[in-house]
């Protein structure tokens, strides 16, 4: 299990104690013990790490934790992460974010610029000051840099870092972003290779629905390729742009794999779901691609998905999403 230097717990908690919040009542409640701060280079595992921060948010009513002027609302990041759902590329992910963020938040300004084959992720901070230890600073670009490598199913391997400081604990955040860090310049940015924005998002609605049940979890730690069976399966079924779906029976499915059926069975049991689960959530996920575009029509939804009749797909539709396709698209573009 990642576990995280307890600097970056201490540092969190600043943010709180400046408002009058409890701390120790914090790490309580987050099972992190309390002489663990007085400890150097002690260690702190992920959930315990992802627990305290949801419980700052709670307390303080804000996802900034307090260091910055302006507090951000629970469910602001959710709200950005449905926004950018819509893109397609790494590219429009990062436009679309940082266009969220500077319209609604005037403490935190992003952008980003290019040169040559290098792309510069640069944040700035209107005040500084009330982050000295520059904890969120650091922990928004684990935020970007994480957020982005899950959207694409692998890790953004990251060129350099730059800082107009100097971190408190300079081994901690070079093991955080795994680049060389440059301190004192001008502005704080991430830099990567420009090939990485044209990489496509690859993960479906649902599963943003369970990152966001799970944050800040999984963007405590950098991510890799999901080596699950259940990925395997997912990344075999998934079927080019306008063809239709083919879902092979079990016996078949496994000898793809080159296991038995039973095996098959056994292993997707141990991850917590059955091979017509996956079918299901995977129709599902096709289909509310599809009803986002008004050019695809429900009968061609259907078929594109294999259901033999319109009326079939639209009962089972129903059943994974609780409204018709009709209702469901309609819905959709109302919101919208």
């Amino acid at each position: 299990m990642a576990t995280i230097g307890i600097h970056y717990v201490k540092s969190s908690l600043k943010g709180a104690i400046n408002q009058g919040v409890d701390a120790r009542a914090l790490l309580r409640r987050a099972r992190i013990p309390e002489k663990l701060l007085s400890t150097h280079n002690s260690r702190v595992h992920t959930d315990q790490v992802s627990r305290l921060f949801r419980l700052v948010w709670k307390a303080l009513n804000d996802e900034f934790m307090g260091f910055t002027k302006t507090p951000s609302k629970p469910g602001t990041f959710a709200l950005m992460a449905d926004w950018v759902s819509h893109g397609d590329t790494l590219e429009d992910l990062l436009r679309l974010g940082i266009r969220f963020y500077n319209q609604v938040c005037d403490d935190i300004h992003m952008e980003i610029s290019f040169e040559g084959d290098l792309v510069y992720l640069s944040t700035q901070f209107r005040h500084p000051e009330l982050d000295p230890e520059h904890f969120y600073l650091e922990f928004w670009h684990v935020i970007w840099h994480r957020f982005a490598s899950w959207y694409l199913g692998k890790p953004i391997k990251l060129h350099a870092a730059h800082l107009d400081y100097s971190p408190v604990d300079p081994d901690e955040y070079t093991y955080l972003f795994r680049c060389p860090t440059l301190t004192h310049k001008t502005r704080n940015q991430l830099v990567f290779h420009r090939h990485y924005l044209d990489e496509p998002m690859v993960r479906s609605p649902r599963d943003l629905q369970v990152f966001l049940r799970r944050s800040p979890m999984d963007l405590l730690t950098i991510p890799g390729e999901d080596t699950s069976l259940t990925a395997q399966i997912n990344k075999l079924l998934q079927p080019a742009k306008n063809t239709e779906l083919c879902l092979p029976n079990a016996f078949d499915l496994a000898s793809t794999l080159n296991i038995s059926e039973q095996t098959l069975r056994r292993r997707l049991h141990a991850e917590g779901i059955s091979y017509q689960q996956i079918k299901d959530n995977l129709r599902s996920d096709i289909a509310i691609k599809l009803l986002s575009s008004r050019n695809v029509q429900i009968n061609e939804i259907a078929r594109l998905l294999g259901f033999s009749e319109p009326r079939a797909f639209t009962r089972a539709f129903k059943h994974w999403n609780g409204l018709t396709p009709r209702d469901y698209r309609s819905a959709r573009q109302t919101r919208a």
